[in-house]
């Protein structure tokens, strides 16, 4: 008789219990055991993608400022030529578009992170179980991390109880402390789609072509939207424990055909 139950889960989380799910059935079927070099893979490639996402939050910044020059009327000299900004066709609406889709990119690449963060956390929780070593030291020893963010919490190392217990004011003052740093960078983000949407709206011509524009930067933010409300979002999901039972099964019967070869 199989069993069924069913829980919610955030992308997160799913990616996560997929990944440990993985591991083991690498066990049960005798495969080669993922290794340090496979997790070194991991923090690495997840340190890329990092960098990518600083130069997507750099290429924002440049093309929000120019955004917001051409729409105040301001003129820049571009370096080694005669021509100024204000003379480049359509110049606001490139910037604008730029901007909109940098902010789809950054959404994009945090939610990549986030699913590079919970395959990195599952498989040095495997790899790393023989020393007992916490897995979040082995990302932070390849890649630069914000610390403080994992000892701000009550049990810094997940699954285990905290030897060292803090007081409330403790636990209030670095809660306030990781609260601060979420409301600035959610704040910020907020701030850069509201004055894309807010110079677009008061800075593009009133036709076909700036209503395009226009309707094609709401596009594009929505979609970051729904890129950002992924790292929260929760669905149902059903495990069924026969899917295991098989492969339990398949493994018997592998088993079984080598001994008879």
């Amino acid at each position: 008789m199989t069993e069924r139950y069913t829980l919610k889960q955030s992308l997160y989380v799913r990616a996560s219990m997929f990944t440990a799910d993985e591991l083991r059935r690498q066990k049960r079927l005798g495969l080669d055991e993922v290794n340090e070099n496979v997790l070194e893979g991991l923090v690495n490639q997840r340190a890329k993608l990092e960098g990518r996402q600083d130069k997507l939050i750099r290429s924002l910044t440049i093309s929000l400022f120019l955004a917001f020059v051409a729409w105040s009327g301001g003129n820049i000299q571009i370096p080694g030529t005669s021509a100024s900004l204000v003379e480049i066709p359509s110049f606001l609406e490139l910037s604008l578009i730029a901007s909109s889709l940098s902010v789809l990119l950054i959404t994009y690449t945090f939610l990549s992170l986030q699913l590079y963060d919970a395959v990195i956390a599952a498989v040095a929780r495997d790899v790393l179980a023989k020393n007992k070593l916490d897995p979040d030291l082995f990302a932070a020893a390849h890649t630069p991390t914000w610390l403080f963010v994992k000892y701000s919490k009550m049990a810094p190392v997940d699954g285990r109880t905290p030897g060292f217990k803090i007081s409330t004011l403790g636990r209030v003052f670095y809660g306030v402390l990781v609260g601060f740093l979420s409301v600035i960078v959610l704040g910020l983000w907020f701030l850069v789609i509201s004055s894309i949407l807010y110079i677009g709206h008061s800075g593009l011509s009133d036709d076909v072509a700036g209503w395009v524009v226009y309707a094609t930067c709401i596009a594009i933010i929505l979609a970051s939207f729904v890129s950002m409300a992924a790292n929260i979002v929760e669905f149902t999901h059903e495990m069924d424990f026969s899917v295991l039972e098989k492969m339990e099964t398949d493994r018997g019967d592998l088993g079984n055909q080598s001994v008879v070869e």
